[in-house]
């Protein structure tokens, strides 16, 4: 990366303080919330094409004639989903990765040259927030406190690398839970519509008009956020791996450089990231911080004794 700024890292029990910061704290809370919005966004629009994928089917079984009103139904969700409901949770993921990363270059105490114009306002973060004396209670409700596994020990560079890695490694995680969730889910939607139409005795043509052309947006939408969610989480894979062969020396030592590319790499994942159902979050979450941490241990260790 050409004409990035020199960046000397804080010490590790700086950014540990850092990181509890009463202002950090904030933004951390700010990025959750905005990305609850996205996820609400995301969820209405599969709530259209879950009403589509069920209803169709039915309406074929016991309407032949809906088929024409289906398939118009689904285009015109198809566009809007695209379209409008797109716009909106793009903006708000948008808002709440550009918040994470005004975390991390505050944590991190990174050179911060760039005037973002997705970052809300100050007074937006107070109202997406809530009272400033509840931030704390927040953050401890929400288990937010010691957000990055870190070993006071290691060096400041080495921690920051391994924040940076822990963030993509989780991301990839959640990412090919969420993908996985919804293969298996496609295919048993298609299965079951397909051996429920066959013993309901419905003839190709109602099948074909009723059942499946209505059907094929819905699905072009699911097969597409599968994909998606697939790459996403293999790019994330892929950056933390390279972080992992710095920490291990295999790649050479841990500089100021490498880590000003990785955050700026990590910021435009952050801002092209399918959303992940926080359901699903919420049911990862203990396993996957645990292996965070695990991870987190090893990485350090390796990083003091400088093998592979």
């Amino acid at each position: 990366m050409r004409n990035q700024p020199q960046y000397l890292p804080p010490t590790t029990p700086t950014i540990l303080a850092r990181q509890n910061d009463v202002d950090s704290l904030r933004l951390l809370i700010a990025q959750r919330k905005l990305y609850s919005r996205a996820k609400r966004w995301l969820a209405l629009r599969w709530t259209g094409m879950l009403f589509i994928g069920v209803g169709a089917p039915v309406l074929a079984l016991f309407w032949g004639s809906s088929a024409l009103y289906v398939g118009a139904a689904a285009s015109l969700w198809l566009f809007l989903g695209r379209t409008l409901l797109v716009l909106i949770q793009n903006s708000l993921t948008t808002k709440a990765a550009t918040v994470q990363e005004q975390f991390d270059i505050f944590v991190f105490d990174m050179p911060d040259n760039k005037e973002r114009s997705s970052m809300p306002s100050l007074e937006d973060i107070a109202k997406i927030v809530g009272p400033s004396d509840k931030i704390v209670e927040t953050a401890k409700r929400e288990k937010l406190l010691d957000w990055y596994p870190l070993d006071a020990t290691d060096s400041g560079a080495v921690s920051v690398a391994v924040a940076q890695r822990a963030n993509a490694s989780y991301a990839d995680s959640l990412l090919r839970s969420t993908a996985i969730v919804w293969g298996v889910a496609t295919a048993l939607w298609v299965v079951i519509v397909s051996v429920v139409s066959l013993l309901s005795d419905v003839s190709a043509t109602t099948f074909l008009l009723g059942v499946v052309i209505p059907l094929l947006p819905a699905l072009l939408d699911v097969i597409q956020y599968d994909l998606g969610v697939w790459k996403s989480a293999g790019e994330r894979r892929d950056l933390a791996k390279i972080i992992e062969s710095h920490l291990s020396r295999v790649a050479g030592a841990v500089d100021g450089q490498n880590l000003l590319v990785w955050q700026e790499r990590l910021f435009d994942l952050r801002r092209s990231a399918p959303e992940v159902p926080d359901m699903l979050y919420k049911i990862r979450r203990k396993i996957n911080e645990r292996a965070m941490h695990a991870a987190a241990r090893q990485l350090s260790a390796r990083a003091k004794d400088g093998r592979s």
